[in-house]
This record gives C-alpha cells, sequence and structure tokens, in this order.
C-alpha cells in the first residue's frame, strides 16, 4: 500500500496502525498539499452498510474534540475514509508508559465528555470508547476522539440486532454486553472505565472468557480506586 495514490489524490506514505475495522494510513494529498489520515477497509459481504454508517456518523459531527472527516470513497473493493492527520500519541500509549498525571487525566476526561456530548446531541453512540480510540496532541495536549467505526445513530435503522455484541469487552457497559439496546449512557460507563484505568494502570474488571467478563460487569463492583492508588 505504501507509495500508491488513492482516489487520484492521496498518496499513502505510512502505515500508523491496524484495527478491528480497517488500517490507518498517512498520506499526502497531492491537491490540497497537506498529511491527511486515510483509513482503509476491505470491503467483503455485508460491510458496505457498515462503512458507509461509519462515513454518516462522522461526517454528522464537527467538534475539535473529535476527528474531523474529509471525504469518503469507494475504490477497487475498498473504502476509504480520509481525516484529519492527529500527531500525537494514544491515551493507551500514555497509560503503557505511565505518561499520564493526575491532572492529565482529569483533562482528558474533560474532553472527551464534551466530544461525546456534541455527538450525542447529534444522535450518535460511539459504542467503542477506550484508551486506543482516544489520542492526545503532540501541540497542546487536547484529547481527541476517533473511530466511529461501529458507531449507531440513533434515528436510523441499527444495522447490529438486538442479541449481537460489537465493541471491546473490557470498556463495555452491561447492557452492551448482554447484546441488548443501548443509548448515550453506554458511551459515558466506558469513560468511567477509562478513566479508572488510567487512574489505576487496570480495568475494573478481569477475566478470562467473555462470559465470566460479562458476570463480573453485570453484577460485581470493582475495588474502589483509592485502595489500588492511596491518596487518589
Amino acid at each position: 500500500m505504501t507509495g500508491n495514490t488513492v482516489l487520484q489524490r492521496f498518496e499513502i506514505t505510512e502505515r500508523l496502525g491496524a484495527g478491528g475495522f480497517g488500517t490507518v494510513y498517512r498520506a499526502w494529498d497531492n491537491r490540497l498539499e497537506r498529511d491527511v489520515a486515510v483509513k482503509v477497509i476491505e470491503t467483503g459481504a455485508g460491510s458496505g452498510e457498515r462503512v458507509q454508517r461509519e462515513a454518516q456518523a462522522a461526517a454528522r459531527l464537527n467538534h475539535p474534540g473529535i476527528v474531523t472527516l474529509f471525504e469518503y470513497d469507494f475504490q477497487k473493493g475498498r473504502a476509504y475514509l480520509v481525516s484529519e492527520l492527529v500527531e500525537g500519541s494514544t491515551v493507551r500509549q500514555l497509560i503503557d508508559c505511565d505518561g499520564l498525571s493526575d491532572r492529565d487525566i482529569a483533562e482528558v476526561g474533560a474532553d472527551v465528555c464534551e466530544a461525546l456530548d456534541h455527538a450525542h446531541s447529534r444522535g450518535v453512540v460511539h459504542r467503542d470508547l477506550k484508551p486506543a480510540n482516544l489520542i492526545v496532541e503532540r501541540r497542546g495536549g487536547a484529547a481527541k476522539l476517533m473511530d466511529f467505526g461501529i458507531a449507531r445513530l440513533t434515528d436510523a435503522e441499527d444495522l447490529t440486532m438486538t442479541g449481537d455484541v460489537l465493541g471491546t469487552p473490557y470498556y463495555m457497559s452491561p447492557e452492551q454486553a448482554r447484546g441488548a439496546k443501548i443509548d448515550p449512557r453506554s458511551d459515558l460507563y466506558s469513560v468511567g472505565v477509562l478513566l479508572y484505568q488510567a487512574v489505576t494502570g487496570r480495568v475494573p474488571f478481569d477475566a478470562e472468557t467473555f462470559n465470566e467478563l460479562v458476570f463480573k460487569i453485570a453484577l460485581e463492583a470493582p475495588p474502589p480506586v483509592e485502595t489500588l492508588v492511596p491518596g487518589i
């Protein structure tokens, strides 16, 4: 992929990372002469609607705490989502290297809540909020929410049937883990899990199997933060 030009104007220069819904590259926009991020998604059977839904969700959102989508198109069996390129580190990376102070964590929490307030007011639920989907800018230190790959438009037909589970298990609300209908409150639960992990270095619940994890999320209380980090 590196060195190729896609959509007649974006020259792929570097692979940045991959997730469950695609691979992200740094690219050069030959028309506007700027660096961008290009997410490439293989459009297998049944994936076209999900990719289009990601673009529709992102297109509704215009907020400094949310990565901006510039363009969306298909080419040769692949979908391309072109967005602003944010230079920085994900909250996941910062947690792993102990790179967040208590004040930093509070500011990340404020940033993500403001971004979610904007998204929720426009009928968009993220559904996969986790440290890897938050990036802290190298300049200014603001956190930006990215990857609405499994977001649900609350006023559109839900492509996930009740009983299906999408998302990252450790950060799921109890209703999401059960495959039940969710609303914006599910995202707020995930924010709580994310901040708990940022402060303590661990997720509230851990388990060897998905079913065991769902049981703990639904019925147990996590260890209080102050018992894990005295003086917090």
